[in-house]
């Protein structure tokens, strides 16, 4: 199976779009539709002392501004008809970005130790070791 993403944005005067807002809540949804994340959830988030608190179906969150690290970009990608067969090529196309998102955690607070923290500090090392 092969993923193709094409990005017809990158011509595009409009920065905009590239300046999304993402949220990264550990839960997994069954819909890929379109959610009225501003309405429902970006009214109830709170912020106190740089800490931010929110709550998802009744679940408590603790949450973090991350910022995707200094070179790279962070994209969103959608896939307008997904095949029928599993080993069929798969096509994407870029929908925006985002520079900054809010990683949450529904039992204990953001720390340093939170996978895609840590997964992020990899860059930085997978550089140090493979960079010139």
């Amino acid at each position: 199976m092969s993923i193709i993403v094409e990005n017809n944005l990158k011509n595009t005067e409009n920065q905009e779009i590239f300046e999304q807002k993402a949220h990264y809540i550990p839960c997994k949804i069954e819909d890929d539709g379109p959610a009225n994340v501003q309405k429902y959830f970006d009214t109830y988030v709170k912020e106190t002392d740089g800490e931010l608190t929110a709550s998802f179906r009744g679940h408590p969150l603790d949450g973090a501004k991350l910022k995707v690290p200094e070179g790279y970009s962070a994209i969103i990608v959608t896939e307008a008809k997904r095949p029928l067969a599993e080993d069929s090529e798969r096509k994407f196309q870029v929908a925006g970005g985002f520079k900054e998102f809010i990683n949450w955690n529904w039992d204990k607070k953001p720390s340093q130790n939170d996978n895609i923290v840590r997964a992020m500090d990899w860059i930085d090392i997978s550089e140090a070791i493979h960079g010139d």
